[in-house]
């Protein structure tokens, strides 16, 4: 019998989700270290979207912004090691 770990990704690959599901989980866990690196900034910052290999990261002012900034790479190092995101790229801090 199949685990659920190995039964899970061939049927979102199978229904073309398995980027989708991805991207999300990459998301999810960004938010996740962003609120526990920042805390004084986790009304501030919101990881947004991950497409094209870019997570992009929302800041509510330019302090929250430069604040990210410093720990972009410390953050795509996690995302890379812990979470499985070979594909990431870079990470965008943008003013929303």
């Amino acid at each position: 019998m199949d685990r659920i770990s190995t039964l899970l990704p061939k049927v979102l690959e199978k229904r073309g989700l398995q980027k989708h599901a991805e991207a999300s989980f990459i998301v999810q866990q960004a938010q996740a270290w962003l609120a526990e690196r920042l805390p004084a900034f986790v009304h501030d910052l919101r990881a947004s979207s991950f497409k094209d290999g870019s997570l992009l990261v929302s800041c509510a002012h330019s302090i929250a912004a430069q604040e990210c900034n410093q720990v972009a790479e410390e953050l795509a190092a996690y995302l890379r090691s812990e979470c499985g995101a070979k594909k990431l790229e870079g990470i965008r801090c943008v003013r929303a």
